[in-house]
């Protein structure tokens, strides 16, 4: 028994699917674009005039449809299409006629969409980036009918009309796909004689829609918490005393080593203090402090013995969200707990 599809490419697969466990969870990135490029023209108001005066207003019906069907259409049926026509014109056909995909429009497919919904939350990975070709017939009466359904449609297309599509409702992604006309066939197309009750006016426009196919969308656990450990690294070292003599000013220069130029380190003063806790900060400017080892001022005598480097500040940040059960309902917030493990 068959329980696997797919299509098997250099040892790989392309969607391989369990059947018994097989959900259609695709994004319908196709019907979404489709859906809103017809969006761009469901509401196109027509009027219709006699003598300069106006007697009708209507909106242009739009249905998704072959040009070269409805043509044939008119030219195949002698009779009682003329009545059915005088009815329907002017109207407007659209249709889908090939999608190429966009290299220059290329995304890292390692990518994450993330969002949640009432569900759960989910995840969804770079898109493919495709170029959609439509057509738009407009059919009317005469050329001045044209013209006056041309005239609602042709200022917004400088070139481009930007639509927001919402393509993965789980996770709350969309897009601004960029609708462009690439041209509008201005040539004389028409059916029926001159003297004809009906006679069908055509004109043609071309656009491509720059939209995105996505993979299925994925759920994902919620993140109740999250630990971050920061451990704070500075040039400024703190070393305990031991013993000396003298006294450290704050910017003064000392070293370790036998004599200033052949110094092993070297650093300025920042703390000093043999009154309360026998300890003395540096500013590192070259070398490493060692323990036990002798540090001396340039400009007196002092001279103390150090211990060893005390420890940089470690701490542990901890996030919690309040509340901390999924789906959040309504507003939320969080708690903080700095914890520090320093020694």
């Amino acid at each position: 028994m068959l329980t696997d599809i797919g299509i098997t490419i250099n040892g790989g697969h392309v969607g391989s699917y369990n059947m018994t466990t097989f959900q259609d969870n695709r994004q319908q990135a196709i019907r979404r674009t489709v859906i809103a490029f017809s969006s761009l023209f469901k509401d196109i108001p027509f009027l219709k005039y006699e003598n300069g005066v106006e007697l009708e207003r209507i909106k242009v019906p739009i249905i998704y449809s072959n040009k070269e069907k409805y043509v044939k259409r008119l030219d195949g049926d002698p009779g009682e299409i003329d009545k059915k026509i005088q009815l329907t014109l002017p109207r407007i056909e659209y249709g889908l006629l090939s999608y190429q995909y966009d290299e220059s429009r290329k995304l890292n497919l390692y990518n994450k969409n993330i969002g949640c919904n009432s569900l759960g939350n989910w995840y969804v990975n770079s898109p493919v980036p495709y170029n959609f070709n439509f057509e738009l017939t407009l059919y009317t009466r005469n050329i001045e009918d044209a013209n006056q359904i041309l005239e609602y449609i042709l200022p917004y297309f400088t070139p481009d009309y930007t639509v927001k599509v919402i393509m993965v409702p789980e996770a709350g992604v969309s897009n601004n796909v960029p609708v462009s006309l690439l041209n509008a066939n201005m040539d004389e197309d028409s059916t029926g004689t001159f003297d004809s009750p009906v006679r069908s006016v055509f004109r043609t426009l071309n656009f491509v829609a720059r939209s995105y196919i996505y993979p299925p969308a994925r759920s994902v656990k919620p993140i109740l918490q999250a630990e971050t450990n920061i451990y704070v690294i500075s040039a400024k070292k703190t070393f305990g005393l031991v013993s000396g003599n003298g006294v450290f000013t704050i910017g003064e220069t000392v070293y370790q080593g036998e004599t200033y130029d052949s110094a092993t380190a070297k650093g300025t003063i920042e703390y000093f203090n043999t009154a309360t806790v026998n300890a003395v900060s540096i500013t590192v400017q070259g070398g490493t402090f060692r323990a036990n080892g002798h540090i001396k001022n340039v400009f007196n005598t002092a001279d103390y013995i150090i211990t060893a480097e005390q420890s940089n500040l470690a701490l542990s940040s901890v996030i919690t969200p309040v509340p901390n059960t999924y789906p959040v309902v309504g507003t939320y917030d969080y708690n903080i707990v700095i914890h520090d493990y320093t020694q």
